[in-house]
């Protein structure tokens, strides 16, 4: 049972509750981990031109990942990772992609980070996941 753990950590405590709370999943299991973190991009529009702009260097982008590995692996669990980008309104599906590409048995994530306004512009990423995911799905609440 969990033996194939796919991680999503974004930099935030949120994602340091993910990597506790799959370090410890992983230490009961034996299993393994692949920590994930997607560079977010957005279309901007001003009516006449636009383009695409994602706010993360991809410096940021690695370093969030490396300490992420480095985390896991300190903590004894074998542990490998990706830094991919995509569409803000892609994050849920790339997630459920990369588990089914790695043969996943549990996807865990954060909450998202919106509130008023921002929740009902912004499609939750977590709510997505859970969705459209074939296997178990994991919430972890940060040390928010």
């Amino acid at each position: 049972m969990y033996k194939n753990i796919l991680a999503a950590v974004d930099g935030t405590t949120h994602g340091a509750g993910v990597l506790d709370t799959v370090a410890s999943l992983a230490a009961l299991t034996g299993g393994q981990v692949h920590v994930i973190h997607i560079r977010a991009s957005r279309v901007i529009t001003d009516g006449i031109s636009g383009g695409v702009y994602t706010a993360e260097d991809p410096a940021e982008g690695r370093q969030v990942l490396d300490e992420a590995l480095a985390r896991l692996r300190a903590a004894g669990i074998t542990a490998e990772g990706e830094v991919d980008e995509g569409l803000r309104e892609d994050l849920a599906a790339i997630l459920v992609e990369r588990a089914e590409a790695l043969g996943s048995d549990l996807i865990v994530v954060g909450p998202g980070h919106h509130s008023g306004i921002s929740a009902l512009l912004h499609a939750s990423v977590s709510r997505g996941v859970a969705k459209a995911a074939s296997v178990s799905v994991l919430l972890v609440r940060g040390e928010a």
